[in-house]
Order: C-alpha cells, then sequence, then structure tokens
C-alpha cells in the first residue's frame, strides 16, 4: 500500500468516527474538563465553614465523639484538614432502617470519593443509606455545621456522564470504548496532520491570511499537534481506567501474604475481613492514624475510614508521592496493620493521577483540563469543513491547494 493510500485509509478513519462518535466524545471531553477542578467547584458552590479557632489541634477521637453527636452512629469517614482554616469533615453513613426485620448493611463509600467505580459490594444491592457530612472545628472541636453528604448537581452529573455515561455500571466500558475511539483519533490525525517538505514552518499555527475552509483546517490541525501528547496521555489512561482488569489495575489486595503470597484475597474498597477479639476494646482514629504514619512513613494521610461492622478493618487512606492512592488496613481489636496497599511503583496506578490531574503540579492539571476541551473544538471544526466540502463539491481529501478558495 502507498502512503497515499495508507493516508486516504486514515482519513477516512478520522472522518468517519469523528463525524459518527463527536458528539459524545465532545461531552466526555468537557465533563472531564470540569471534574478537574471538582474540589474548586464543589467550594464554591457548596463551600465549608471556615475553621476559626487558635491553638492546639484536637485529638481525632475527640473530633469523632463530636460527629456522633451530632450525626448519630454509623461508618465514617473522616477527610482530614489539608489547608489552615479547613474544617475536620466527618461524612457519616448509616443505613436507613429496612422494611423487614433488622437492619441494612452500611457500605463504605471509596477511598478517593466516588471516582472509583459505581455501585456497592456484589451479591445484590446496597441497603438505602442516610449520609450527614458533619464540618468540625480540629482545635475547639465546635461542629461548624452539617448537612446532606453529597454533591453540587453539576458534579454529580457530570462524575456520572464521564464514569458511565448515565448508563450505571454497564456505562463504564462503554466509556472505555469511547476512550479506544479518541486514541484512533489521535493517531490518525497525526499521520492527516504531517506536513510535507518545505510546509513544517506554516503546521503549528493558523495564518492571519487564513479564512473559510483553510482558517478551520488549519485550527483545526495546529491545536491538534500542540495538544497531542497531552490528549494521548489522558485518552490512554482514560482506557485503562475503564478497562482496569485489561491492564492488570483491578482487583484485591492481600492480608497477611508478604512478599512470599499465600494472603487472603480481599475487596479494596471494603478492606479484610477479621474477627472481632472478645473481651478487647476497639482502638480509636489517632491511635490507627499514628500506625498508618509507622507503616508508610513517606506518604501523607488523606482520610480515615471507620467501620460500623466489628468485622471489618479501620482504612487510613494515603497519598504515596504526592499523587497515588494508597491505604493502610488496620485490625482495630489486636491494633496491628494486616495489610497495606501502595501501587506507586507500579506505572498503571499512575494513571488515575494523570488522567484527573492531581497531585503533578498546576501546570498539568491545566493542560489535563485544556485536553478535555478541544475535543468539541474538532468536533466544531470537522464539521464546518465536512460541510464546506459538501457544499463546494470537493473531495473529502482535498489538497490545500484546492481548499484555497475556502
Amino acid at each position: 500500500m502507498s502512503f497515499a493510500a495508507f493516508r486516504r485509509l486514515m482519513f477516512q478513519v478520522h472522518m468517519w468516527v469523528g463525524l459518527v462518535l463527536g458528539l459524545l466524545l465532545a461531552l466526555l471531553g468537557l465533563s472531564g474538563s470540569i471534574l478537574v477542578y471538582d474540589d474548586a467547584i464543589a467550594k464554591l458552590l457548596a463551600p465549608m465553614p471556615r475553621a476559626s479557632a487558635e491553638g492546639q489541634a484536637l485529638p481525632l477521637d475527640k473530633i469523632v465523639e463530636a460527629a456522633r453527636g451530632a450525626a448519630g452512629a454509623g461508618a465514617m469517614q473522616i477527610a482530614l484538614a489539608r489547608e489552615p482554616g479547613d474544617p475536620v469533615s466527618v461524612r457519616v453513613t448509616r443505613p436507613r432502617e429496612s422494611a423487614g426485620r433488622g437492619e441494612g448493611r452500611s457500605e463504605r463509600r471509596p477511598a478517593d470519593g466516588g471516582r472509583a467505580g459505581q455501585g456497592g459490594a456484589q451479591g445484590g444491592p446496597p441497603a438505602p443509606q442516610a449520609a450527614t457530612q458533619v464540618f468540625v472545628d480540629l482545635v475547639s472541636g465546635t461542629v461548624l455545621g452539617a448537612r446532606k453528604a453529597q454533591l453540587p448537581p453539576i458534579l454529580a452529573f457530570s462524575h456520572q456522564l464521564h464514569g458511565n455515561f448515565l448508563m450505571g455500571r454497564e456505562g463504564r466500558q462503554f466509556v472505555g470504548w469511547l476512550g479506544v475511539a479518541m486514541l484512533a483519533l489521535g493517531v490518525t490525525g497525526l499521520v492527516l496532520w504531517w506536513p510535507k517538505r518545505g510546509q513544517w514552518k506554516y503546521a503549528f499555527f493558523v495564518r492571519r491570511t487564513a479564512k473559510g475552509l483553510r482558517f478551520h483546517r488549519e485550527l483545526h490541525a495546529a491545536t491538534g499537534i500542540w495538544i497531542f501528547v497531552v490528549f494521548m496521555i489522558v485518552s490512554f489512561s482514560g482506557v485503562v481506567i475503564a478497562f482496569p482488569n485489561t491492564f492488570g489495575l483491578a482487583g484485591g489486595g492481600q492480608a497477611g501474604g508478604g512478599k512470599s503470597g499465600g494472603g487472603v484475597t480481599f475487596n479494596l474498597r471494603e478492606g479484610p475481613e477479621i474477627a472481632p477479639l472478645v473481651g478487647a476494646t476497639a482502638i480509636g482514629a489517632d491511635r490507627a492514624l499514628a500506625m498508618a504514619h509507622s507503616a508508610m512513613p513517606d506518604a501523607e494521610p488523606t482520610s480515615l475510614s471507620l467501620p460500623v461492622r466489628p468485622d471489618r478493618t479501620i482504612m487510613v487512606n494515603m497519598l504515596a508521592h504526592g499523587a497515588v492512592g494508597a491505604t493502610v488496613y488496620i485490625d482495630p481489636w489486636r491494633a496491628q496493620v494486616v495489610a497495606k496497599r501502595d501501587p506507586s511503583q507500579n506505572f498503571l496506578a499512575w494513571q488515575r493521577p494523570l488522567h484527573q490531574g492531581s497531585g503533578l503540579g498546576t501546570i498539568w492539571k491545566a493542560l489535563v483540563f485544556l485536553s478535555g476541551l478541544v475535543p468539541a473544538l474538532f468536533v466544531i471544526t470537522g464539521v464546518i469543513m465536512w460541510v464546506k466540502k459538501r457544499q463546494r463539491r470537493l473531495p473529502m481529501t482535498a489538497t490545500l491547494a484546492e481548499e484555497a478558495v475556502g
């Protein structure tokens, strides 16, 4: 096959993937751009109360008592204050009373705030839950406010759209295949952009004299090449996240196995199942945090999950190298670390922070944000080029010379 024939094939793939899936890809990109700055948007739309007391921080166990007094008993996720003036945010989740006898089972929210996936444990839908977010001043222990734990509507919609295209768990693979389509557009777009000899100086910008068809083509091509590397990294990482089993990113951890193996596999979001120790008193949040520090001294703790079930571990969620999520699982009855997960040495574990723009600096975060906007630009300019060529009865693979009258 000659290069000209290969290029025509690449053009057909590029054009039809863009025309057929362009709107879906644009929506996927725009929702992703919103989620890059979801924390800032959440603080803007649903601001937390400010903690104003000055002095030494209280033990976390006192914070837990204050939150329990405001919201009742239940599983707790304690998000540690990360900036001056931030309160400690405690999410208290308790099952609503079921219609039958007894209470429903409590399910824990994923440590990453829900981005990791949707739905409860396997074996049936989780029991209905009532979750309350309580804000506590870390110094005074004063409850500064409480509200229903939920994201602002625009963020909740964006999470669902970007994560599963509003299709539930089945939509995750659909999103993954859209990511594959983006990779295909990137590769074919690079082939189509590749300039001929003597044209390289015109390939990276839009000429002032460009108008009509040529303007849209140059804008399409120049934008694509400047964002190409970031676009491909974000698209590839999205595919990895959507198909974790394929890339070996999913699965459980191992408790007690060590390097030699032989441990018990468990669900990473729920932790290993343990046996309560008769006559023992469970350790509190402060002791668990200190144990996690000792187990992973180079990681930064971000939150603790205190279970409501006695057969589950305390989970201390950490950031390894400032970006990759890690977890220490602690048996509260025996006061011992039963498992820990630090995937920071695994290349695939870095795909989530690369995709989300988190923990890798403000410049990368801004570039990831821009990479989510460009699919919409590609769709607009691509459709305009397609319409203009049809109006002028030009072949879709027309050269620049044939387009010059645009």
